[in-house]
């Protein structure tokens, strides 16, 4: 609105082109030096929180934008929104969303094993009309509730529930906070390797009593070496070899399937998403 306004005034314009010269490259400058500080800082962060016992188990992804991404070109975590959202746009979205430029808020989110929710509220903010976010980690859903909360275009109701999926079913929690919603989109975001066969079994059945008629879920993890030190053994209860492996647990609940693979900053990423509906391809 501002730069509409600006363009319609020539003597704005005229007055902007004589001190663009000498504010631009100061303006500049301190643009430079302000990111600098706040990637070290997030770099500070990070460090922090994984070298703390015990250790993190869900990632802060404003350290992945601000710190990782900054410094080492580390996109991971961006990838793993924008496949989804590509997805999602050709499940959901109808010709006159794409003829009219509009998207309506209008899908319900079940954000599992949330972690900090940044997937959800970065790449679906503009066509949720509800989130909510289920973890077990009370720090991750404060984090999540503090990014909405500094984020004005975040403005879709967002629901944080603090909850162990392995031992509560989710239509049961829903009940339980007075919830009475059935969800568009389930995003299962770097957590499938948290569980053993078994507890997926029970989540996966649960999922599908709180999922719609036409409802899309979204997994992803990354391919491990169960011998291989650098892994979070401690953590991951299973290791995956291949795409395959990881879209054949979805295969046993949905009839329709689809997975990726992609190799990005060194690590084997693997997708899954998962319908009784047409999936589109991406």
């Amino acid at each position: 609105m501002i730069i509409k306004l600006i363009k319609k005034i020539p003597f704005i314009r005229n007055v902007i082109g004589l001190i663009y010269p000498i504010f631009f490259p100061v303006i500049s400058f301190l643009a430079i030096i302000s990111t600098k500080i706040n990637t070290f800082l997030y770099f500070i962060l990070m460090k922090m929180d994984w070298s703390k016992l015990p250790q993190t188990e869900w990632m802060d992804h404003d350290q992945d934008q601000f710190y990782q991404y900054n410094s080492n070109g580390s996109f991971y975590h961006l990838e793993r929104g924008i496949i989804p959202r590509v997805i999602v746009s050709n499940f959901f979205f109808d010709k006159n969303q794409y003829l009219n430029l509009k998207v309506r808020k209008n899908l319900n989110i079940l954000d599992l094993c949330s972690g900090d929710s940044y997937i959800s509220q970065k790449f679906f903010f503009d066509c949720a009309k509800k989130i909510v976010s289920v973890d077990l980690d009370p720090s991750a859903l404060l984090r999540g509730k503090k990014r909405k909360s500094l984020n004005k275009y975040m403005d879709f109701e967002h629901i944080f529930l603090e909850a162990d999926i392995e031992k509560e079913s989710l239509e049961s929690l829903l009940i339980k906070n007075n919830l009475d919603i059935k969800f568009d989109l389930v995003l299962f975001n770097a957590a499938i390797e948290h569980f053993k066969k078994d507890e997926l079994d029970m989540i996966f059945k649960s999922l599908k009593e709180v999922m719609k008629e036409k409802s899309l879920i979204f997994g992803y993890t990354i391919v491990e070496d169960e011998n291989n030190p650098t892994y979070l053994e401690d953590h991951h209860e299973m290791f995956f070899k291949n795409k395959e492996e990881l879209e054949d647990i979805f295969k046993t609940y949905f009839s329709n399937t689809k997975s990726y693979q992609t190799l990005v900053n060194g690590r084997w990423n693997i997708y899954c998403s998962a319908s009784n509906n047409k999936i589109p391809y991406l």
